[in-house]
């Protein structure tokens, strides 16, 4: 027999299930994300800039700060950092947060205002939507890995059940035609994988070149907490051998075969 046993020996599909439920919890992680930046980003548009002093300050007495970035502070704090996994994924300070989110200028210049200014403003729902746009850009890469995903698996399983289907028989009761046929059968699955992997392939190339920017290897960021960062690749690879010992089984019956 090719021992190809049952139609689950060979994929991997607890790892592909972890993936699947990693994707899920990335997917809702960027639409609360998502949403947060949107709400900011709506205060920002709506907040009342400080009206500047026309009279400078009499000698080294500093103009007195509004309180307008207080409530630039409080709304970030409402919106941005309080997504329910904010604290376990980042955990940052207000100042951390937004230098990390609105880049170092943005944030050197909050910093050092004594009052939300329409430059800063502008410059804020500018770094707003930007995050924004990020986050919906990012979903549109995590839907398509899922189904990418989901593609590799019904592919994995099928393939994989086709070959104990073939296996029902013993090796040692067929006869040379049957052999051939069952070895032309093999190779039709190899070439159905190869398939398979090709297109999960491109699928890998397309994220990174989408989201290259952001993550070297989107693919990795996302599985980064799993045992295989590359699950699909890993199932396919193991599949694959049991393939190829499935193929030299019979050839070796072939060759003995009369």
């Amino acid at each position: 027999m090719m021992n190809a046993s049952s139609p689950e020996s060979g994929v991997d599909l607890p790892r592909l299930d972890a993936a699947q439920h990693a994707l899920r919890t990335e997917r809702r992680r960027c639409v609360d994300e998502r949403e947060a930046f949107r709400s900011f980003h709506a205060d920002i548009v709506n907040q009342k800039t400080s009206v500047p002093t026309k009279t400078p300050p009499l000698l080294s007495a500093r103009q007195q700060t509004d309180n307008s970035l207080e409530r630039v502070q409080r709304s970030y704090e409402r919106t941005v950092m309080s997504v329910p996994h904010y604290e376990s994924e980042y955990g940052d300070s207000f100042e951390t947060s937004l230098r990390e989110e609105f880049g170092p200028d943005v944030a050197a210049v909050f910093q050092s205002s004594n009052g939300l200014s329409e430059t800063l403003r502008q410059r804020m729902v500018s770094a707003a939507t930007a995050s924004y746009v990020e986050r919906v850009d990012f979903i549109e890469v995590v839907d398509a890995e899922a189904s990418s995903l989901e593609a590799v698996r019904d592919e994995a399983v099928q393939i994989h059940a086709r070959l104990c289907e073939l296996d029902r028989v013993p090796l040692p009761d067929r006869g040379f035609d049957a052999l051939w046929a069952l070895y032309e059968s093999v190779g039709d699955l190899h070439e159905r994988l190869d398939t398979v992997l090709e297109t999960r392939l491109a699928t890998i190339v397309a994220h990174r070149q989408s989201l290259s920017p952001l993550h070297a290897d989107v693919t990795e960021f996302l599985y980064q907490k799993l045992d295989a960062r590359y699950p699909t690749l890993a199932t396919l690879a193991e599949l694959g051998e049991v393939i190829e010992t499935a193929s030299r089984r019979v050839e070796r019956h072939l060759a003995a075969t009369p």
